[in-house]
Formats: structure tokens, sequence, C-alpha cells
């Protein structure tokens, strides 16, 4: 099982862009198209830079001046990635001369690389690295709920249902540094606070739900956990959401992606969002490991992403 946009995405693009870093006037803006190329490629960056404030870059503007112009915060890695596709899509470096004028062609390049390409490659680490954090604190509880805490988790499920679990879970999120592990504003009695400012905080986009075939929740389940979290993606501007499935069934449940892959977790993409699909197994085994039956499928539950996603747009009209 591989842990989705960690190791291989960050290595791969601290690659492309020490390769920009030394690379000669004769092939610059090769690497740098192909350090431009990979992040449009890699929907877990091509989301990050999509969010980014639409703004453009003027090459015209004498450097001497851009300080004056020059915006903090996302806007500023907005107009460098601008500048970068302006210099590639040029197809050579003379944007990046005419405007730096620096004394040698090289230095002129060097340059750019430091205020442009260097800041723009931290901020997407940094941006890889919460949402790693995110899906590694759930890969953390779903092994915590199957190892060792599923017979209280079935225990609360009885006694008080679906919320019992999510409950959990938020609970969790939490205690392990999710300020804000909520998908919508809420106080202590489940209602939006206005007046403490509750609705300022940073909701959390990720809902939990409940597969036990006996009681009727199945696909269905999912299908609304999906819609839940469209909704709040939508409402909050988020570009990622989360949805954990707590399978209560003998039969493991799969999330099945097209085209499949063996990243964790299964996900889909749609409209510059990321939607992840967690499958939490606690349900009670008639045998253990030890003494079922070998050679026999394991016969599971499967969610095919497509087809839900078809069904979740269907449903919100």
């Amino acid at each position: 099982m591989k842990l989705i946009h960690t190791k291989g995405t960050l290595e791969r693009l601290e690659q492309l862009v020490a390769e920009v870093l030394n690379a000669t006037w004769i092939d610059y803006v090769d690497r740098l198209r192909e350090f431009r190329d990979y992040c449009n490629r890699t929907p877990v960056l091509a989301n990050i830079l999509a969010a980014l404030p639409q703004v453009e870059y003027d090459f015209t503007i004498g450097m001497q001046y851009m300080q004056r112009q020059w915006p903090h915060g996302e806007a500023g890695y907005a107009l460098r990635w601008d500048a970068i596709n302006k210099v590639v899509e040029s197809g050579s470096d003379r944007l990046i001369q005419s405007q730096l004028k620096a004394p040698k062609r090289l230095d002129g390049l060097a340059t750019f690389t430091k205020l442009f390409v260097r800041p723009l490659h931290h901020y997407l680490v940094h941006q890889l690295e919460i949402s790693s954090t995110m899906l590694y604190l759930l890969l953390r509880y779903k092994r915590s709920a199957e190892w060792f805490e599923a017979e209280r988790l079935r225990k609360a499920y009885r006694g008080d249902g679906e919320e019992a679990l999510d409950r959990d879970l938020r609970r969790f999120l939490f205690e392990s540094g999710i300020d804000y592990p909520f998908s919508e504003p809420r106080s202590p009695g489940g209602r939006a606070d206005i007046v403490a400012e509750l609705d300022t905080d940073d909701p959390l986009v990720l809902e939990g739900k409940v597969w036990d075939s006996e009681k009727g929740y199945k696909e269905n389940r999912v299908r609304d956990g999906l819609r839940q979290v469209m909704e709040y993606a939508d409402k909050y501007g988020k570009d990622v959401g989360y949805v954990t499935v707590f399978n209560l069934d003998h039969k493991p449940l799969v999330f099945v992606s097209d085209p499949s892959t063996d990243e964790w977790p299964a996900s889909i993409e749609r409209g510059g969002r990321t939607y992840y699909f967690i499958a939490i197994e606690i349900a009670e085994q008639p045998k253990p490991v030890s003494e079922r039956e070998r050679g026999k499928l394991i016969e599971v539950n499967e969610v095919h992403l497509d087809k839900l996603w078809a069904e979740s747009t269907e449903s919100t009209g």
C-alpha cells in the first residue's frame, strides 16, 4: 500500500527544481518546461496551483520597480506561476533577460530560479506536507481502530449509532493536532455559534458514515457522505474532502478508482477537487485469520467511484 503524494512526488519535484537550478542557457527553458509540465499533469500539484488567484505577471515592468507591486501570500505565488508559464510558452529566456538585465546571461537565469522557481517549489512542498499529514492521521486512526479498538467501537455503535463512530474519529483528529475537525462550524451544543465566532474557524471537510447491511446502510450511505463533502467543499472553497466509512459487514469494503492503482487511499478528482475514501474495518470476524480456509477467495463489497460520483451528482440535481 503506497501512501499517495508523499515521498515519490516530493522527490521528483526536488529533482526537477535541481535540474532547473543547474541548467545552462542552452537547456534552461527545457528544464523549466519539465518542471511546469510535471506540476500540470500531477493531479495533487495541479489542484494546488488551480486554487491560486488568477493574476498575470508583467515582464514589461523593470525589476527595480517590481517590489512596489509584488503581492504577499498566495497572490505572490500565483504571479510566479504565471511568469514561469509565460517563459515556457515563449520558448526562450528572452523575457527573463529583458526584464532582469543581468550582466551575464547565466546570472539572469539564476536570479529567476531564486526569485520565482524556488519559492513556488517551497510553497508546493508545504501544501503537500499538509495534505500528507491528514492522510497519515487517517491511516493511523484506521490501524488503531482495526487493531485495537474494533470491539469498543462496535459497542459504541450499538449504543449511539453512526454518530458515535463519527465523534470518535473527530476526537482522535483533534487530539492529534487538527484544530477544527468538523465539516461545519459548531458549538459544544452542536450548532454554529456566531457569538463565539466559531464560524470563523477553518473546517475540515470530512464525513464519517457506516456500512451495515443489516440496517440497509450500504452504498447509499457512502453516496450521502460524498454528497455532503461535495457541498461543504464548495461552501468553504476547499480542494480536498474525505469520506470515511466504518464497515460493520464481514466482507471487506473496497473502493475502486478508475484507473485502478495501488495508491492509498482511493480517490476521485472532479472540478479541481480531490475526494478521498477510507474504509475502516471493525466488523467482528467469525474466525481468526489463522483458522480461515486457505486458498479461498475473499468476497468483498466493491464501490466503484466513477459510478458513485455519477449517482451523487444526479441526486444533487
